[in-house]
């Protein structure tokens, strides 16, 4: 087994490699965590699984670790939905992105991240996008964003939104309804009394991987592996959600392995062009006849 040095060369995060914030339980891998997690994936069926989906957050100012993450999702040839603020890309920002995902290549899913990733809320949980603001602002900011992600990807450009925190209203849907978006990826649930509008997908995250509050990292990596376990009672779509600021050595060394025994286990994982490709054909085929 490779020694510690070995393994941040391997993912390319160099020897002295240490993210600024992470949780308690990726500090230090326990002696026997690959055995839990084949253990936990050992009860998954392929066949039973719901469409799966992984999403990279936060996306703008990159570095080492999100270049160990692009290395890690391309040597499983993953597809990755990554989440991009888009106010938080310069000129020299956007350039050092495409190094580590070239545009082009179809593995990366670009899509929009609300647009400063500022919480706008006075009082309760922050939020963006939250109940706090007026469909006009709301509009305006979701306006904004999307413009400038069309200008930087283009066609690359996937009209998906995964509001900051994953917090948003009712007003919040309406906006992205009005500006022709096709879906939203988040955390929460539908705000209460509203209905999935036809042709607008729910992409829910089921599995945080990285934003863990426990003091007590042996609970916290069971409770993980319990929800790794649990994928395949998911309805519909079950989105897994990666965090790479918050991500230490331990944390790849699980990710690599978590992707290396799904594959394994025959998993069909989509990207967020795949998902919304049947409604745009289907949509094309209607206005044929």
């Amino acid at each position: 087994m490779r020694g510690t040095s070995g393994l941040q060369e391997a993912f390319g995060l160099g020897t002295s490699y240490v993210p600024r914030q992470y949780a308690q339980v990726w500090k230090t891998p326990p002696p026997e965590w690959r055995e839990q997690l084949d253990t936990a994936i050992s009860g998954l069926t392929a066949t039973e699984l719901p469409p799966i989906f992984f999403i990279a957050n936060d996306i703008g100012a990159e570095g080492r670790a999100f270049d160990a993450l692009c290395r890690i999702f391309r040597r499983h040839q993953v597809p990755l939905a990554m989440a991009v603020v888009p106010a938080w890309l310069s000129d020299a920002r956007r350039e050092r992105l495409f190094l580590s995902a070239p545009i082009d290549e179809e593995l990366w899913g670009w899509h929009q991240h609300g647009w400063r990733h500022v919480s706008r809320q006075e009082s309760g949980g922050k939020a963006e996008f939250g109940e706090a603001r007026a469909l006009d602002r709301q509009h305006e900011d979701i306006l904004i964003g999307r413009r400038k992600m069309e200008l930087i990807f283009g066609p690359h450009f996937v009209p998906i939104f995964s509001p900051p925190w994953s917090r948003f209203s009712a007003v919040t849907l309406k906006a992205l309804r009005t500006q022709g978006f096709k879906g939203i990826s988040a955390a929460a649930p539908f705000p209460p009394g509203i209905k999935l509008p036809w042709g607008f997908f729910n992409l829910p995250i089921k599995i945080d991987l990285h934003t863990r509050n426990s003091a007590n990292p042996a609970k916290d990596l069971n409770q993980l592996l319990t929800k790794v376990g649990q994928l395949q009672n998911s309805d519909d779509y079950a989105g897994i959600m990666i965090r790479h600021q918050l991500m230490t050595l331990f944390a790849f060394q699980f990710l690599d392995h978590l992707l290396y025994n799904l594959k394994m286990l025959g998993t069909r994982f989509f990207s967020f062009r795949e998902i919304l490709q049947p409604f745009d054909e289907k949509k094309a085929c209607s206005r044929l006849r």
